[in-house]
């Protein structure tokens, strides 16, 4: 491997860190996220784009379907094991649904937006 292409990915977050954290694939600054699911328009710090790499429309579906469905086999099972008073399970739901599909949004943005980045050339 060249020195040049060391250079160029040497200090840049991982796909985890961007996911998590909402670091620039690029320069490594925070500001990817402007919504809890929703990319920023473009990097703070470096000016990368990256409202115009945003996955949208049906692609999101193979993330939040098999995450769905996860979640309904866990609720059943965790019914199943411990039987629950109904406001406990609205509000255990209520925090865990919304926080699982986020973060599975999030992973697979940040999956999706540096494979862009990385086809055209930008990182």
């Amino acid at each position: 491997m060249p020195d040049g292409e060391s250079q160029n990915t040497k200090g840049q977050p991982g796909i985890t860190q961007a996911a998590l954290f909402g670091l620039c694939p690029r320069c490594g600054s925070k500001g990817l996220w402007a919504g809890p699911a929703a990319l920023a328009e473009r990097c703070p710090a470096c000016g990368l784009e990256f409202e115009r790499h945003e996955p949208r429309g049906r692609g999101m579906y193979l993330v939040v379907l098999p995450v769905t469905i996860l979640l309904v086999l866990a609720a059943l099972k965790l019914d199943d094991l411990v039987r629950l008073p109904t406001w406990a399970l609205i509000a255990l739901w209520g925090v865990v649904v919304p926080t699982v599909v986020i973060a599975a949004l999030r992973y697979a943005k940040a999956v999706a937006l540096m494979a862009r980045l990385e086809k055209e050339g930008l990182l």
